[in-house]
């Protein structure tokens, strides 16, 4: 529809092509993805064998005070543009920019292997070992993949299915009428267990391409929402746009089935609304899986395709590079080229943000091998099925515990890492004390001193890992009163007691 929307142009890319089930897109031109996979050959087909390399998002003001924030591919195609009006340089993050100024070869990769061009602490080489940017200070070896959901095409299937006739509105590329049944991408991430916390998601094809959209409305017209329906839209023909009567000047393809019996003005009707739509059923039939063409451009669009209908509804109009503009719907710049935003065979959903702690998935990785296996993943902010667990115990039980003065008390503390093991965390050990004695507030053990000490401390900091058998952190007697015993690990190294995982036990002594 308007700048980025509708880009269709080669700009770059740091990707090469390493085999057909994980080959990488070129950009037109583009050749400096060689020399970061011959220096790292093992990083080929990787998260790191894309454009998000070197290259960083941004932001724009959409108005003033308000800021939107862009993935690497549209932020380059909104700053530098498909038509290359922009500067290249400021779309690089900082490893990006260390290249550049090396030279831009080989040797460049090599001279900055030492340094650390993200000033996130670890060298470049330490976090492309670790499958980590190295541009950006956000993505080190302290994060773990974030919490993820693959979804087989029967398993969408088994959900609740919704089919909806629209127009897809390209700019260049020739509009068309279709019918599109799959999942309400709403309803997808409802199912994968979203975040409260979650804004947005990003949509990945294997190619590498990328599209960003808000949960719920925005402003901005070439921002296609996530939740809720779109406007009702009407029917729009005209011979002179049907490619089936005008072969030398027609741009709309009417040929689909679902537009037989329809007329020009014709309200679609949907009892349930237009909604964005993660489809796999074009006209009844699978959608043709993607494959990368000779000329590195992806073809076909399935096995799944995500679909947002048009913003503000309007007739498919003339493309924009026509040589004939004198027809019933020339090319509008301010129309509705929603077609721009949906996304082909798209493999990968994340819901952004990533949650504290995280990174993401090695995104290529499920790329092609995806396609074939007919499978997406959804990863991010979503609930984690497999989160650390802590466990604290008195006597051996969970509590509530209740002793009479005197009787001995044994605290022990484990921990199942789950998915987050390996990251970097603050462990925590402490007791709130109400006792008549004197005891009153919060007491923590301490590692390093072996023993507990008053106020709030932490007890450590270190990796998550498993801990068991349980280690015993009190053992002894206390005084009558009530003492609620705290385990919790965060997820985060910041000093800062979070509690995010948290177990409790209240103990009652009389």
């Amino acid at each position: 529809m308007k700048k980025f929307a509708a880009v269709t142009g080669a700009i770059f890319m740091v990707m090469l092509t390493v085999s057909v089930v994980l080959s990488a897109y070129h950009h037109e031109g583009e050749y400096d993805s060689q020399h970061f996979v011959a220096q790292y050959p093992d990083k080929a087909g990787t998260k790191l064998d894309h454009c998000a390399l070197c290259h960083a998002g941004g932001k724009y003001e959409k108005k003033p005070g308000k800021w939107m924030s862009l993935g690497s591919c549209q932020w380059c195609h909104y700053s530098y543009g498909y038509d290359g009006s922009g500067n290249i340089v400021d779309t690089l993050n900082p490893y990006g920019m260390d290249y550049l100024v090396n030279g831009r070869n080989q040797n460049a990769i090599v001279a900055i292997a030492d340094k650390d061009s993200d000033g996130d602490g670890y060298s470049n080489a330490a976090e492309i070992a670790a499958v980590r940017y190295p541009g950006n200070a956000g993505d080190d070896p302290t994060k773990v993949p974030a919490p993820s959901r693959i979804y087989t095409q029967a398993q969408l299937e088994a959900m609740t299915q919704h089919t909806q006739f629209m127009l897809m509105n390209t700019s260049r590329s020739g509009d068309f009428y279709v019918q599109y049944t799959g999942v309400p991408v709403e309803d997808l991430l409802k199912d994968a267990g979203i975040l409260g916390s979650a804004t947005g998601i990003t949509v990945f094809a294997p190619d590498g391409w990328s599209n960003y959209h808000p949960l719920e409305i925005d402003s901005d017209s070439e921002l296609y929402h996530v939740n809720g329906v779109y406007p009702e839209a009407y029917y729009r023909y005209n011979t002179q746009a049907d490619t089936a009567l005008n072969t030398t000047d027609g741009w709309c393809d009417y040929g689909a089935p679902s537009c037989a019996g329809r007329s020009d003005l014709d309200l679609i009707v949907n009892a349930d609304g237009l909604k964005m739509l993660l489809a796999f059923k074009r006209e009844g039939q699978n959608l043709e899986p993607g494959v990368l063409g000779d000329d590195n451009k992806l073809l076909g669009e399935g096995p799944f395709r995500l679909v947002p209908p048009q913003k503000a509804p309007s007739p498919p109009d003339q493309a924009s590079n026509a040589a004939n503009q004198d027809v019933v719907w020339p090319y509008n710049y301010e129309w509705d080229h929603s077609a721009g935003a949906a996304s082909r065979s798209a493999t990968i959903i994340r819901v952004e943000p990533l949650p504290e702690g995280t990174t993401d998935i090695d995104i290529l990785e499920a790329g092609w091998q995806y396609v074939d296996e007919g499978k997406i993943i959804v990863y991010g902010a979503i609930t984690d099925p497999n989160p650390p667990v802590p466990d604290i115990k008195v006597n051996g039980q969970d509590g509530p515990v209740t002793v009479s003065s005197g009787d001995s008390l044994f605290v022990t503390v484990g921990l199942v890492a789950g998915s987050r093991a390996g990251q970097a965390a603050d462990w925590w050990v402490a007791a709130n004390a109400s006792a008549p004695a004197g005891l009153y507030g919060f007491y923590s053990y301490v590692y390093a001193m072996g023993g507990w000490v008053a106020g709030l401390n932490r007890c450590i900091q270190m990796d998550l890992v498993n801990l068991s058998p349980d280690v015993g952190v009190f053992s002894g007697t206390l005084p009558e009163g009530v003492y609620d015993f705290y385990f919790a690990v965060d997820s985060n190294a910041d000093g800062n007691p979070d509690g995010t995982w948290l177990d409790t036990v209240k103990v009652t002594v009389q």
